[in-house]
Parts: structure tokens; C-alpha cells; sequence
């Protein structure tokens, strides 16, 4: 209380010198301009008066206002009374303020939440792939000579933990996004050869064949590198996850270029997307139908290919024909 006094008193210290130093004038020029002997206590009591009584009602409106927002500190959702325009204004700030720091810890909540289901699911399904590991190996050492055929199944699972890691890595990430980011001009046609080149070893294991339409040999675009392979290695791991159980298994890799814009197209022939899941794939953890059919299906990779395409400024759409095949579409923008 102490203290709301004083800063009433600070507040008002403009008026009360403003109210003595009027009081003070009209007794100068009265006397000055009356030659007899001029009246000084009657006005200094009206003053006084009137100073005092504006005072104890602007303190009532004032430290009823400031003891209501103390109190709204301690306990939220606290009615602040307000008995000016000027206070409404201040608690409809006040009230916009909250609701925005509200949705403020929601979204950290959630996206606190949100990491933690996506660890959770993780590190169970790196705990499946050592498990299938564990038992291959098991089955190759009661064998006198290892098996081909063990250390490729060795090799798929250790892929699919691989995959499952750089996941979680990069949805980590994407929070600080904007710290880990460089814009360049690259050309897309050989990063796409070096990405595809990089995960060969997904190609021939699940026995996809990479076929790459594109007569250009130079297409530039602005991204960020690293950021931009993420995204390219989640599309192509999918695209071989999906199209396991079409015996023509085939990636398609086309690029079509403008003067303002490059649109890479990343497409399969596997078993697609039914449509009541299609308007749902970039939600995270989402794996709808599909899911339940594919084992290591996770719900994120679209997600995270979304986000970083959001964050780069690139947009991504898919489009998919159940038991037919889907493509992805990423447009960039061709100049930096």
C-alpha cells in the first residue's frame, strides 16, 4: 500500500504544482490590480479544498485499480475494477497480453509434449531394429559360415535405425532453425545425383530402381543445403518404404525449371495414399492406413519436410492415387 501511495502522490505531483502555482497567480493580479488589501487565506482554503478532494477521490480510483492488478499477479483470472477509460484501456491490454502468453505456453506445452511422444516412439522402435539385429546375429553365429542374405538383413535394420536417427536429429532441430541456416544459389540436378548416390544402398536393398528425368545438366536454386538434403532423403525414404509390394519397384526424379521457379517432382508406384488420409499426411505422428501396413512407418517425415520447407520458403505438395503411386512436388524459388 505504501507504495501505490507514493506512486499516487508522483503521479499527481503535476497537478498539485500546477493547482499552487494558479492559486498563486490569481493573488498576484488581484493584488496588483486592486489597490487595496487582498483576501490570501479564503483562496488558499478553496484551493486546499479543492485539491484535497480531487486527491481522495482520483486516490480511491487509483489504489483500488493498482491493489486489483497486485492481486491479479497472485491469482489469475483476478476481475480488475476499473473506474476510467484510461484504466479499461490498460486492463484490455493487460487481458489481450495473458491470452497471448496463454496460447504462448500452450504451443511450448505442446511442442514439449509433441517431442516427447516423437522420442518416446523412437527410441522404442531403436530399440525394435537392435532387437531384429540381435536376433540375426544370433541366427548367423550358429552357422559355420555367415550367410549373405544375414548381412544384408543386418544391413536393412541398421539402415532403418540410421534413418530413424537422423529423425529425431532433425526434428530436434527444426526449433532452431533459424540458427543453422545458409542461403546459397546450388545446383539442384547434381545435388539430387549426390543425394540419390548417397543412398544407393537403400535402392538396391529394397531392390527400387532410381529413374531420373531430367535432360538439363544445370538448374540452379536458392536453399539451404543441408537443410534442403534433409528434406530430399525423408522423400526418398519414403517413396522406398511404399512401394515394397509392387514387384516394378521404381523411383522417378523429374525437374522442371522457369525463370522464377524450379519445381522438383519425387515419384513412386506404391501403393499410394487413400484419399480420406491424403489431407492429413503432414500432420505429425500421422501414419493413417498406410501405417498399419509398413512397419517402421513413423508419421513424421512428411512433417519434418513440411516444416523445413516452410522455414526455407519453399512449398511442398502431394498428390496420390491409392494402389497407383504419389508424388511429391517441391517448388523453389530459381534465384537467390
Amino acid at each position: 500500500m505504501k507504495k501505490i501511495i507514493i506512486n499516487f502522490f508522483i503521479d499527481r505531483a503535476s497537478y498539485i504544482l500546477f493547482m499552487i502555482i494558479n492559486s498563486i497567480l490569481v493573488i498576484t493580479f488581484y493584488s496588483l490590480t486592486v489597490n487595496e488589501t487582498v483576501e490570501i487565506l479564503y483562496p488558499i482554503s478553496i484551493t486546499t479544498f479543492l485539491i484535497l478532494s480531487y486527491l481522495v477521490i482520483e486516490f480511491v480510483k487509483y489504489s483500488r485499480f493498482n491493489i486489483d492488478i497486485q492481486n491479479s499477479r497472485v491469482e489469475k483470472n483476478y476481475n480488475i475494477r476499473c473506474a476510467t477509460k484510461e484504466q479499461q484501456e490498460i486492463y484490455a491490454l493487460l487481458k489481450d497480453l495473458n491470452l497471448e502468453n496463454i496460447k504462448n505456453e500452450n504451443n511450448i506445452v505442446n511442442k514439449y509434449k509433441e517431442k516427447e511422444h516423437f522420442l518416446a516412439n523412437g527410441i522404442h522402435k531403436f530399440k525394435n531394429y537392435i532387437s531384429v539385429m540381435a536376433l540375426i546375429i544370433d541366427k548367423g553365429k550358429s552357422q559355420k559360415i555367415i550367410e549373405k542374405d544375414i548381412l544384408i538383413d543386418i544391413e536393412n535394420e541398421n539402415s532403418n535405425l540410421e534413418s530413424s536417427l537422423e529423425q529425431v536429429l532433425s526434428f530436434i532441430r527444426i526449433d532452431s532453425f533459424g540458427n543453422d541456416l545458409e542461403l546459397n544459389n546450388i545446383n539442384i540436378i547434381q545435388e539430387l545425383k549426390n543425394i540419390i548416390n548417397n543412398n544407393k544402398s537403400k535402392f538396391i536393398n529394397n531392390e527400387v530402381f532410381p529413374v531420373f528425368d531430367c535432360n538439363a545438366s544445370d538448374v540452379y536454386v536458392c536453399t539451404d543445403k543441408k537443410w534442403n538434403r534433409i528434406i530430399i532423403e525423408q522423400l526418398i525414404t519414403n517413396a522406398i518404404k511404399y512401394t515394397v509390394n509392387n514387384s516394378n519397384r521404381k523411383v522417378y526424379f523429374n525437374i522442371e525449371s522457369s525463370n522464377e521457379e524450379v519445381i522438383l517432382s519425387i515419384r513412386d508406384n506404391g501403393i499410394g495414399i487413400p484419399k480420406y488420409d491424403l489431407k492429413r499426411v503432414f500432420e505429425a505422428f500421422f501414419t493413417g492406413e498406410n501405417g498399419r501396413k509398413v512397419r517402421n512407418s513413423t508419421g513424421i517425415g512428411l512433417f519434418i519436410s513440411k516444416e523445413i520447407c516452410k522455414n526455407l520458403g519453399h512449398s511442398i505438395e502431394i498428390n496420390s492415387e491409392f494402389n497407383v503411386g504419389t508424388e511429391v512436388r517441391i517448388t523453389y524459388l530459381s534465384k537467390l
